[in-house]
């Protein structure tokens, strides 16, 4: 049997993290309509370290937990630690796919396009809909899961 790692962290901290990289993505694409391309690397970068630090640590939760629960006695939210990791990279893959597009092919319009799907993907998921989190845990695991997952696995997931 496979033993899944858990993390508790503070529930308005994830909301917080969710909110603040989907923000961030749409401040990059309105700063790319400016055609200023280096602030891609700062959603990228959060989106690297969570997945490499995992949620516990990553870093909009840290900062939260400095600004806002310095006593850490919030309400906490337990998450999956592999379906958080696997939602980072997949967001930081979007993101550097785009940043190889902007900066190695010089091809802006595909690098506007991954990071337009990106922005809008993480908007969806912000706002509590189908995220790769979630996809992973109702692919992987068969919970917790949205339309789209349950449209993969046939209807086989139990819905939270």
């Amino acid at each position: 049997m496979t033993k899944y790692q858990m993390a508790t962290v503070p529930k308005k901290g994830f909301a917080f993290c969710r909110y603040t990289i989907a923000l961030l993505l749409w401040i990059t694409v309105i700063a790319l309509f400016f055609n200023i391309k280096w602030v891609i690397f700062i959603p990228f970068a959060i989106m690297l370290l969570s997945g490499i630090l995992t949620v516990k640590r990553a870093p909009l939760i840290m900062l939260y937990k400095l600004l806002f629960d310095r006593d850490g006695k919030a309400e906490t939210d337990v998450l999956n630690v592999s379906s958080i990791r696997f939602s980072h990279y997949v967001g930081s893959s979007f993101a550097l796919i785009a940043i190889l597009f902007l900066y190695v092919f010089k091809i802006d319009i595909v690098a506007y396009i991954f990071l337009g799907i990106l922005t809008i993907l993480q908007t969806i998921a912000a706002l509590g809909y189908c995220s790769a989190q979630k996809l992973y845990e109702c692919l992987v695991l068969g919970k917790n899961c949205c339309n789209l997952g349950r449209k993969i696995r046939g209807g086989s997931c139990n819905v939270r």
